[in-house]
């Protein structure tokens, strides 16, 4: 069994990391890096199911929620 996720988690991942960069206004190396640093890729592939069908400024809050919570 692999460990790797589905490619449409894969998809959705690069989706948010390009919805993050836009929003925080970095490039996108620095929302991968950042979202790898602060476990919310773990996040994201985790809650895919529910995330994908939301928004994208839906998906930005929740990643800054996450963190944010795990930082307390």
């Amino acid at each position: 069994m692999s460990m790797h996720p589905p490619k449409g988690e894969i998809w959705f991942l690069a989706s948010c990391i390009e919805f993050y960069k836009d929003e925080k206004g970095i490039s996108g190396q620095e929302a991968y890096n950042y979202l790898r640093k602060t476990n919310a890729v773990d996040f994201i592939i985790n809650h895919w199911a529910g995330l994908h069908t939301t928004s994208p400024q839906y998906v930005v809050d929740s990643i800054d929620e996450f963190i944010s919570n795990r930082n307390k």
